[in-house]
């Protein structure tokens, strides 16, 4: 996998296929852009660098889990202030044709269209959760449209509208907090509260507390709905955030922590029941390696 995933880059500026295009860079010498703008909306999700994007009057000092939308027609470029360190990036380009598609689909792909169209936001900070859950989609498009399978080409489309579907979802997070909402059934509630709190000492009690119900009718819930008990749940979501911050190059450890697991131990013995592998035997078998 690593090599083969990574793409050299090339100062081309129009799209060859007709809805969406992928790829992961890895630079220390930019060759220059100059600025330029495009009829697709580009999207570029940062891994690491010294680098700034200038975006229409705007200018951003790019960190790690930043995301960068430029929509249809604004001019843009980026450029290495350093090449001490490469400039990491994967760079996805959504056809205007392939967007508005999926938008007559549902009205939630186009969600962006309000911060980066309507108000003219280009540039986002994704905190760590949410920066390890994209980076793990957009490597899952990546490995499928570098494979043959079976459906390769269906596969591509659905992994391609979960990254879109998934980046609209953390921009509508972002504009609207979470509170617990009139209307929204307990079931959604609680799930939700496990997603932002994931990293937190959550459980059963703290959970009834919280919501001002019984911990049995709590349980009840999670086995009509997902079909385990809260802690499976709790844990099943804890090592999915696990296994996008390693794919992000996150040292085990520390991804362990910031996914709320308290004894690795534990973290280790959950791992490996749920994939078959030690921590450190997934992070080589899916990583990317930067360019030497």
């Amino acid at each position: 996998m690593k090599e083969k995933l990574r793409t050299e880059f090339s100062s081309r500026q129009s799209m060859v296929e007709p809805d969406f295009e992928l790829y992961y860079y890895t630079d220390n010498n930019l060759h220059r852009v100059n600025t330029h703008k495009h009829d697709y909306y580009e999207i570029l999700f940062f891994l690491e660098g010294d680098v700034t994007s200038v975006i229409d009057d705007s200018t951003y000092k790019l960190e790690p889990g930043d995301l960068i939308i430029v929509p249809p027609g604004i001019f843009h470029y980026s450029h290495i202030n350093t090449g001490k360190v490469p400039y990491r990036r994967f760079t996805l380009w959504i056809s205007n044709s392939f967007f508005k598609k999926m938008v007559s689909l549902d009205h939630s792909f186009g969600y962006l269209e309000k911060p980066v169209v309507q108000e003219k936001r280009y540039h986002f900070h994704l905190d760590h959760i949410a920066s390890s859950n994209i980076q793990s989609k957009i490597l899952r498009l990546l490995e499928s449209m570098h494979y043959d399978e079976f459906g390769k080409h269906v596969h591509e489309s659905l992994c391609c509208c979960d990254v879109l579907l998934t980046i609209n979802q953390m921009l509508y997070e972002q504009d609207h907090p979470y509170e617990l909402k009139e209307g929204q059934s307990l079931a959604e509630s609680l799930f939700n509260y496990i997603k932002i709190h994931i990293d937190e000492d959550i459980s059963l009690e703290s959970l009834a507390k919280t919501f001002y119900i019984s911990k049995y009718y709590i349980s009840h819930l999670f086995k009509q709905h997902v079909g385990m008990s809260v802690h499976q749940y709790i844990i099943k979501k804890r090592l999915q955030l696990v296994c996008g911050a390693i794919l992000s190059d996150t040292d085990i450890t520390k991804a362990c922590e910031q996914a709320g697991f308290k004894n690795y131990s534990n973290f280790y013995r959950a791992f490996v029941k749920e994939y078959g592998m030690s921590p450190k035997e997934f992070k080589e078998k899916h990583r990317i390696e930067p360019a030497r």
